[in-house]
C-alpha cells in the first residue's frame, strides 16, 4: 500500500493507494483522531478488484491540520479537487457518518465525477450542540482559542471518551481494543486537530444530506448497521424514499460501523454493487 501526499492549496493532504482496475475513494467520517485507517478491513479486499484511494481528510491523520476556518463547504471543495487532480477521471465513492453528506453534495453538483456511491450510515441530523446558531462562534472562539478550550479538547479526546465514542460505534464491544483507542488517541493529539473538532461541535461541519439527494442520478447503496447509533436505521426511510433507485442494505450485529465489524460482508457487498452483479435482498427505493 503505497502512501502519499497531495498538495492542495490548504495543506498537504494525506492518502494511500492500493489496487488495479476502476478506482473507488474511500472517505472516512468525521470524530477526534479519524484517518483512512477506519477502513483498515476493506482496503486490501477492494484493491483486489478495483484502485482504492483512501484519504485523510484535511485536519485529520497525516494530513496537515491548518488553523482555519473548518466549514462542510471546505471538505466538499477538498473531496471535489481529489477526484479531479488526482483520481483524474469519474470514480466510485465509499464514505461514511457525515461525510456522505459532502460526496452527495457533489454527486448533485458535478455529477460526471461519481460513478456510484456507497453510503455507509449516513448522517442526516445536525452533529452542533443544542444551542442557538448566534452562539455557534462565540462557542468556536472559545475552543479554538488557547488555553480557553485545550482543557476540554484534551478530555474529548482522551483515551476515556475515545473508549465511550467507540463503544457507541459497535455492537459488539470486543471491536473497541486498546491498539484501537490508542490508535485514535494519537491522532487527536496532533498540533492542529483542535480546529476541525471545534468545527464539528459548533455544526460548521454540518451539511443537509436530504436536499441534494432527489438531484443525484448516479446509483446509490446504502449499507446500515442494525444496531447503528447515533443514527438508527429507521433514518434510513427518508433518504430511500428522496434517492432514486436507492438500495438499502441492513448488516446484522452491527452498529455505526458496518464496514469494521462485519468487514467481510460489507466488502463483498460493495464488490458485487460496483461490478453490477447481484446484492443481496437490499430494498429499493
Amino acid at each position: 500500500m503505497a502512501s502519499h501526499f497531495y498538495g492542495w492549496h490548504q495543506g498537504n493532504v494525506h492518502y494511500v493507494k492500493k489496487g488495479l482496475g476502476d478506482p473507488i475513494l474511500l472517505v472516512h467520517n468525521i470524530y477526534p483522531g479519524a484517518d483512512h485507517r477506519e477502513f483498515e478491513y476493506n482496503i486490501d479486499e477492494l484493491a483486489r478488484h478495483f484502485t482504492v484511494y483512501a484519504i485523510d481528510l484535511l485536519g485529520f491523520g497525516k494530513s496537515d491540520a491548518p488553523w482555519l476556518k473548518y466549514t462542510a463547504d471546505l471538505y466538499i471543495e477538498l473531496l471535489y479537487d481529489f477526484l479531479r487532480e488526482v483520481i483524474a477521471q469519474p470514480a466510485a465513492v465509499v464514505s461514511a457518518g457525515l461525510s456522505c453528506a459532502y460526496v452527495a453534495e457533489i454527486a448533485a453538483w458535478r455529477p460526471e465525477w461519481c460513478t456510484s456511491l456507497v453510503f455507509v450510515c449516513p448522517r442526516s441530523e445536525p452533529t452542533g450542540l443544542d444551542s442557538p446558531r448566534w452562539f455557534a462562534p462565540l462557542r468556536h472562539f472559545f475552543l479554538t482559542t488557547p488555553p480557553l478550550g485545550t482543557g476540554f479538547y484534551e478530555t474529548m479526546a482522551g483515551d476515556a471518551e475515545l473508549n465511550i465514542f467507540l463503544r457507541g460505534c459497535f455492537y459488539q464491544s470486543k471491536h473497541v481494543t486498546e491498539e484501537l483507542v490508542d490508535r485514535l488517541h494519537e491522532n487527536a493529539r496532533r498540533p492542529g486537530t483542535i480546529h476541525p473538532y471545534a468545527a464539528l461541535v459548533t455544526g460548521y461541519l454540518d451539511k443537509p444530506l436530504l436536499t441534494p439527494l432527489p438531484r443525484i442520478r448516479a446509483p446509490i447503496l446504502l449499507i446500515w448497521g442494525r444496531h447503528a447509533r447515533p443514527v438508527p436505521v429507521e433514518h434510513s426511510v427518508r433518504l430511500v424514499a428522496l434517492a432514486p433507485g436507492a438500495r438499502l442494505e441492513v448488516i446484522e450485529n452491527a452498529g455505526a460501523w458496518p464496514h469494521y465489524e462485519q468487514s467481510a460482508q460489507v466488502n463483498k457487498l460493495i464488490e458485487s454493487y460496483l461490478r453490477n452483479e447481484p446484492v443481496g435482498s437490499g430494498r429499493a427505493g
